[in-house]
């Protein structure tokens, strides 16, 4: 079985396709979040030499993620008895430290579109919450914009939702709120925390309108205490915004202590 096609086509139970076992791009790496998070990962190391970027964005480790998980981790009230998902999921690192850190791990949902993708993130997630877990977080198909009221019955609404570096184009920054919107808990308390690498000139004010046609309204996170933040190149730096979204029929994103940047 040469394609991952035909491996599929064989009703192969578990997930894996074989040759990304043998790619040594491929490795497994223990992450270390904070002093007592760690998670053990199996993506893209190295930048996967030899493959295309657009194969490998939901792969590979991305600063954004690390950066948002140390945010989790500085203030772990954010998920601890909540019920969080993740967009755009990836390895899964994000969607692991808020296991980790919530009080029942089952109530935190890992996503994303591509079916290898999510393949490694399952393995990811069997590696960190072994079979005998009882509660572990669960995997989910979702793709922005698209059967949203079937996975809200599935699954049902959120009081955070977390998304890191999940707008490389920008074709999905609409779907992107337009799932949150849906998704996301109708509570004062309710957050959504975007966390990206701004790689052009307009991308933050085609956040922010996306935001504001779905009545959500946002305040950045300043990172200058941010572990992960401080341990990026300055040139990452300029460019890496965490912003913290909440419903406009919250008073004001400056008062409110939950979409405080305090």
């Amino acid at each position: 079985m040469d394609t991952e096609e035909e491996w599929r086509g064989e009703g192969m139970e578990r997930h894996f396709w074989p040759p990304m076992f043998l790619d040594p791009s491929y490795r497994w790496e223990e992450y270390r979040v904070g002093r007592g998070v760690k998670v053990r990962l199996l993506a893209v190391q190295d930048g996967g030499e030899g493959k295309t970027a657009s194969c490998l964005t939901g792969q590979m480790v991305w600063p954004a993620a690390r950066v948002l998980s140390q945010h989790i981790v500085d203030h772990p009230e954010l998920v601890q008895a909540r019920t969080v998902l993740e967009l755009g999921a990836g390895t899964g690192l994000l969607g692991l430290v808020a296991a980790k850190l919530s009080a029942c791990p089952k109530k935190v949902v890992l996503t994303d579109n591509n079916m290898t993708t999510l393949d490694m993130m399952e393995a990811n997630v069997e590696e960190n919450f072994p079979i005998q877990t009882t509660m572990p977080p669960r995997c989910a198909h979702l793709h922005w914009g698209e059967n949203l009221d079937k996975f809200l019955h599935d699954h049902g609404k959120f009081d955070v939702i977390l998304g890191a570096d999940v707008i490389l184009w920008k074709q999905y920054i609409r779907p992107l709120f337009e799932t949150v919107k849906k998704l996301l808990s109708q509570t004062d308390t309710a957050t959504f925390l975007l966390c990206y690498q701004c790689r052009y000139a307009e991308l933050k004010d085609k956040v922010y309108e996306a935001a504001k046609e779905v009545d959500l309204v946002g305040k950045e996170i300043q990172l200058e205490e941010n572990a992960a933040f401080v341990e990026q190149e300055d040139k990452a730096k300029d460019n890496l915004h965490l912003i913290k979204f909440c419903h406009q029929f919250v008073n004001t994103c400056e008062t409110n202590a939950v979409c405080s940047t305090s």
